[in-house]
């Protein structure tokens, strides 16, 4: 019979990791005969890749990148004898830290930002012979703002006529520039319509997602956010006061602090004008998650459904961390 193995991680709030903070757990493994093995790790290994391709009709360009957040390893078999390991269950807990500025975990068709916790066992003289056991872990990134709040902004259209001023001028304040996933942000303006037309205002939330080759190449989608959209209309030659709320589902995720790719969000203000008139646009950046100060209390519950599963994943040590002494294996049976 192989190495069997299982990761359980303790539970935090909201089941998931957050950048800067620790990551424990418990790798509960055994054997059913003696076995010698060169090696026994644990590591927390972050890393993302984005690919996608372009194509002119006639040539295919394809483009990528990729980056590592996070290789921290953990020395289970602290023993250099030639003694193999008894038969039996063992338990060796680990401790790894997030870096600060890591990005948060993302999937989608051309980018994939993922951490995992892996567990490698490497039989003496038998390279080939490698067991690997993967649980992947959930991260938050605590976001940092990117411009101040209130934010104050508007937008001006003036439209052709040869005997009355025709302008439509929107002043607006957006409450905060950051915002949970979950919460709502607050749009006050004032609209001065001095047009003989029936105008419309709308607010809805874009997400923008700009991936970013080894090349410098880039690739940016645009979508809108759905169940965002607010739309007031407004009389002609009047002054209105509004206030719009954009919500922020508890989907959504600003990605920073990565290479490879930018998560933003932007509230947009259309000044909707009826036909030939050209609508006036002004997008505004919000950055959505949570900042560090953000109060929340922690729940530890060793996770009652662990990962067995093995997974080939590219070995890549770019350094060994042997923890602490007091993390020696501990047999159970």
């Amino acid at each position: 019979m192989p190495v069997l193995c299982q990761i359980y991680l303790e539970k935090t709030r909201d089941g998931v990791h957050r950048s800067g903070e620790p990551v424990r757990g418990t790798m509960i493994y055994s054997v059913d005969k003696p076995t010698k093995f060169e090696s026994i790790h644990v590591k927390l290994l972050g890393k993302g890749k984005c690919s996608w391709s372009e194509s002119d009709g006639d040539n295919t360009t394809h483009y990528s990148n990729k980056e590592e957040y996070v290789n921290q390893s953990c020395n289970v078999l602290h023993s250099t004898t030639d003694k193999k390991l008894p038969a039996g269950k063992y338990e060796f807990p680990f401790h790894f830290v997030l870096p600060n500025e890591i990005p948060a975990s993302i999937k989608n068709k051309t980018c994939t930002i993922e951490y995992k916790i892996i567990a490698e066992f490497i039989k003496a003289k038998f390279f080939s012979a490698t067991s690997k056991f993967t649980t992947e872990i959930p991260v938050y990134a605590y976001v940092s703002r990117t411009t101040v709040e209130p934010l104050h902004f508007g937008l001006q259209k003036e439209l052709f006529s040869l005997t009355s001023n025709n302008k439509v001028i929107v002043k607006a304040i957006l409450d905060k520039t950051v915002a949970s996933p979950g919460e709502n942000l607050t749009v006050k303006m004032t609209v001065h319509n001095d047009t003989g037309l029936v105008i419309t205002i709308k607010t809805q939330l874009y997400r923008y997602f700009t991936y970013i080759s080894s090349s410098k190449s880039k690739r940016v989608d645009k979508e809108s956010v759905k169940e965002t959209t607010s739309v007031k209309t407004l009389k002609e030659r009047s002054v209105s006061n509004l206030m719009f709320t954009v919500p922020i589902l508890p989907s959504l995720y600003s990605i920073q602090h990565t290479k490879i790719m930018t998560g933003e969000y932007r509230v947009k203000v259309t000044a909707d004008l009826p036909f030939p008139h050209i609508n006036e646009v002004v997008e505004v950046p919000v950055v959505i998650g949570e900042t560090r100060d953000r109060p929340g209390p922690k729940v530890r519950v060793l996770d009652d459904k662990p990962s067995s599963s093995k997974d080939r994943y590219e070995k890549e040590d770019k350094g060994e961390w042997n923890g602490d002494d007091n993390w020696d294996k501990l047999r159970i049976s």
